[in-house]
């Protein structure tokens, strides 16, 4: 029976001799090898030669080069205990204008994160109260030590510096605290859960409501509690304060909050929303496969809106300096902490009945990508 080294072409060894020494990790890894590369130079010839020595024959070799060759090595600077990203999506207003591209920022977003190993919760077309409550109960189901990635797609405003969610009840005068849910929140109640990474990306408009025809809210404002930072937190916002943000085509003629002037979405209309609709999460899911630390990442993501066709200046506030990436592996207990997050979607769908609500959990999928310490 002939060995390995007298099936490969003189070609193939002495490219097998220079392959990198991640490579040949992850071709160790793959083939189930116990090799210490520590002790050499020459990676490569110490992978080959044991190949040769196991009775490892040519095709099998071959097959395990092509896909270590294909595997995208990226790095890592943490292990949290797992990873999950709550994707809020408000379209179907009941008095503001409705919107388009929120549901599709969202599925968009959450593919590609459960690719990257997040458990992904996307919950649509909420009430201030019920989207409370959701977020309350899966926050505390998040072990401590996790990444959390929220991001928020809809109607916005600001006031003093305090950013609202508008939820599907709000009404386009008079608005008040209980038709809002605030970053404060949010953020609040993510901090229970002590993460290790906590992101938070809000794309929506940030426009300055009007004083005298809403006097409730901007007495509300006085009374909110404080965020609570735990450990390394950032924040986007996809545009600068009193200004609106862009979707990549423009379904909605108003910048503003305005039921009167909506554009009405016609046959064949809904074929031309881009996956990734807004001008943010377009360059968002672009920059996606590039596993730079969050902090970079957020900037070139903010770079890019700044190209897009309509001016959009976004935002980046960062609390704590730790290198973390959204490729970092997590090590917990996944099976077990999706088991609860579909307990509590299940709840929810059978305690909030009206149209349009939606929570979905999902699992994530296998990564096509090698995790390297860094």
């Amino acid at each position: 029976m002939s060995c390995l080294l007298q099936m490969i072409s003189y070609e193939e060894y002495l490219a097998a001799e220079s392959l990198p020494l991640e490579r040949c990790q992850i071709f160790a890894k793959l083939a189930n090898l116990k090799i210490q590369f520590t002790n050499t130079t020459r990676p490569g010839r110490l992978l080959i030669e044991t190949l040769n020595q196991l009775g490892y024959n040519a095709e099998q070799y071959r097959n395990y080069l092509a896909t270590v060759k294909n595997t995208k090595i990226v790095r890592t600077f943490y292990q949290p205990y797992s990873k999950v990203a709550i994707l809020i999506a408000n379209n179907r207003y009941t008095y503001l204008s409705r919107l388009s591209t929120p549901p599709h920022d969202c599925d968009s977003l959450g593919s590609y994160l459960k690719t990257l190993g997040f458990i992904v919760v996307t919950v649509k077309n909420t009430t201030s109260n019920d989207l409370k409550v959701i977020l309350n109960k899966l926050f505390q189901e998040i072990p401590q030590n996790s990444y959390c990635f929220i991001f928020y797609a809809g109607h916005g405003c600001e006031l003093s510096n305090t950013k609202f969610i508008l939820t599907i009840d709000c009404p386009t005068e008079d608005i008040r605290e209980e038709h809002c849910v605030t970053e404060n929140f949010v953020l609040n109640s993510a901090a229970k859960c002590k993460p290790e990474l906590c992101i938070l990306i809000m794309d929506m408009c940030r426009i300055h409501l009007d004083r005298p025809a809403n006097p409730g809210i901007f007495t509300s404002i006085l009374f909110i509690p404080p965020s609570i930072i735990h450990k390394n937190l950032l924040l986007s916002y996809s545009t600068q304060s009193s200004q609106a943000a862009y979707e990549m085509i423009e379904l909605e003629t108003s910048t503003t909050i305005d039921n009167e002037v909506t554009y009405e979405i016609k046959t064949g209309d809904t074929d031309r929303i881009m996956p990734m609709a807004s001008q943010y999460v377009n360059a968002l899911y672009t920059r996606l496969e590039e596993d730079l630390d969050v902090s970079c990442l957020l900037d070139m993501v903010h770079a890019d809106v700044e190209k897009s066709m309509r001016e959009q200046r976004p935002i980046k506030v960062q609390c704590g300096t730790d290198k973390r990436s959204l490729y970092d592996p997590a090590t917990g207990d996944i099976e077990e902490l999706f088991e609860k997050l579909k307990e509590v979607e299940k709840i929810m769908k059978e305690s909030i009945k009206y149209e349009y609500f939606d929570i979905n959990v999902n699992r994530p999928t296998e990564c096509t990508f090698m995790v390297m310490k860094f």
